[in-house]
């Protein structure tokens, strides 16, 4: 009989443009599917800094980010990256240029740059939150605060009922002019999906970096340390003066970038929070990027387990 050999390790990475930044998972994973972290790295870049829909992407933030996706690309290659891909969200959707500057990373990077819609985004997020969190029976709210807009996504089980994308991102928010908690809550008065999560009683639970910097500094860490971050329940009231009480003193918890928008995002968590009669959210470190490289897996016949990414 011939000796077993050793399966190979499939090493994944994805590279998530987000409006304020950009950031690189890189996992392994085993002959089951099973997942462990090998690599996560951030850079902020405001891609979505002074962005109008509809107007061009700003020339020096299309210059940042692309430097900062070319490095992440070379940095997951080496790690060992066998599988690539990335994908860009508010600001690339919402600039009349943005399809034409993710065909640029694509040649830059080396790898496809796909550009998500709203209700791309808000699927992906929700597939990730239910595939990570432990609460799988009751109704589920996801949201998930970016830097050019909020996704929400409600659905039970697999069943989605229904997703929205908001013209409420934390940068967006923090550049405008006038009162960002009026604007916040006049957005969200509006949208019958919140109702619907406060009548079936939804577990609301956040991703995306307003939702991980909270939970980070609610719990007094001087290092980020995601397995403590995930999981995390916010009380919905506090979130305010956790953001108010921001240090900037924190680099291995909270860049300058987050802080300075952070404020922002934290008005967004407890507006949807309060309109979907939730007096808490509970925190997901998994988010669009874990369920993009999940989805991308699948389409190549793998079902990727990254529940246990830091055991």
């Amino acid at each position: 009989m011939s000796p077993a050999r050793d399966v190979p390790a499939l090493v994944a990475s994805v590279i998530d443009v987000g409006s304020n930044s950009v950031l690189l998972l890189t996992v392994e994973l085993d002959a089951g599917g099973r997942a462990r972290q090998r690599d996560a790295a951030l850079v902020t870049t405001r891609l979505g800094s002074g962005l109008e829909v509809g107007g061009p992407l700003d020339r020096a933030a299309r210059t940042r980010t692309r430097d900062a996706v070319v490095a992440l690309a070379g940095r997951a290659r080496s790690h060992g990256a066998s599988r690539l891909w990335g994908f860009a969200t508010g600001a690339a959707r919402r600039a009349r240029d943005g399809r034409d500057f993710a065909s640029e990373l694509t040649q830059a990077a080396g790898c496809p740059v796909a550009v998500l819609s709203g209700d791309e985004e808000a699927a992906l997020a929700y597939a990730a939150i239910r595939h990570a969190c432990a609460e799988q029976a009751r109704t589920l709210l996801a949201v998930d605060v970016g830097g050019a807009t909020t996704e929400l996504t409600l659905g039970r089980g697999e069943a989605i009922r229904g997703v929205a994308s908001l013209p409420l991102g934390a940068l967006a928010l923090t550049e405008r002019d006038g009162d960002v908690a009026a604007e916040v809550a006049r957005v969200l008065a509006d949208e019958r999906l919140l109702a619907s999560a406060r009548a079936a009683g939804a577990v609301v639970a956040a991703s995306g970096g307003t939702a991980t910097a909270l939970a980070a500094l609610d719990l007094g860490l001087e290092t980020y340390q995601p397995a403590r971050v995930h999981g995390h329940s916010l009380a919905a009231a506090s979130l305010a003066g956790i953001a108010r009480g921001v240090r900037t003193d924190l680099p291995g918890v909270l860049d300058e970038g987050r802080a300075h928008i952070l404020p922002a995002g934290a008005l967004v968590l407890a507006g949807v929070a309060r309109a979907a009669g939730a007096a808490a959210l509970q925190v997901s470190e998994h988010g669009v990027r874990h369920g993009y490289l999940r989805q991308r897996l699948a389409m190549e016949g793998v079902d990727a387990d990254l529940r246990a990414l830091w055991d």
